[in-house]
């Protein structure tokens, strides 16, 4: 039993480990697309059923031994996992990584306003920990830098110097400070 219980000990760490790298490298993003949706949501509760075997393993393995059970270790997983959960679910690690990236982002649209106006954007730019797919020289000297899609819908971070910027369909803003905002392409 004790193998056993090592064994899924193991495997929960590796899968719980993996999880969390995956769900906050990609559901960090300006949106969730339906496949960190679907790893968000039914790869935590795989991860989780498997912990609960482990857990039920461990208190069975040693019950009658109250000084050696050592739950603290057990219950550290699921709380770092409820917490990445949290924070991706939330749009805190989105903002995380928003803030980490502004400088680079603000130097960007700076920069590169010209050639996007004049349609010279290339995907695949990395600016600071967004990957742009498209961008977006709007008037006003608006600039939408698109970095991903969010369900079946384009999301990303918009620079808006003077107002919020234009609604063009049924776009939504979310502010984050100063002249940037949080799209989401709304039909």
């Amino acid at each position: 039993m004790r193998v056993l219980e090592r064994v899924l000990a193991i495997l929960t760490v590796s899968a719980g480990s993996g999880w969390a790298i995956y769900v906050l490298a990609f559901g960090s993003d300006a949106g969730l697309t339906v496949p960190v949706l679907l790893a968000l949501v039914w790869g935590g509760v795989a991860v989780l059923v498997v912990w609960s075997l482990r857990a039920g393993l461990h208190l069975l393995n040693t019950r009658g031994l109250p000084g050696q059970r050592h739950l603290r270790r057990v219950i550290a997983q699921p709380a770092a996992l409820a917490l990445c959960f949290a924070l991706v679910w939330s749009e805190a690690a989105f903002r995380i990584r928003f803030w980490l990236s502004r400088p680079a982002l603000q130097s960007y649209v700076q920069r590169a306003r010209p050639s996007i106006r004049h349609g010279e954007f290339r995907p695949g730019v990395r600016v600071g920990l967004f990957w742009l797919r498209e961008a977006e020289a709007l008037p006003g000297g608006v600039v939408r830098l698109i970095t991903t899609q969010c369900m079946f819908d384009d999301c990303g971070v918009v620079y808006s110097p003077v107002a919020e910027p234009p609604r063009i369909g049924r776009d939504i803003y979310s502010a984050l400070g100063g002249p940037w905002y949080h799209w989401r392409q709304g039909w």
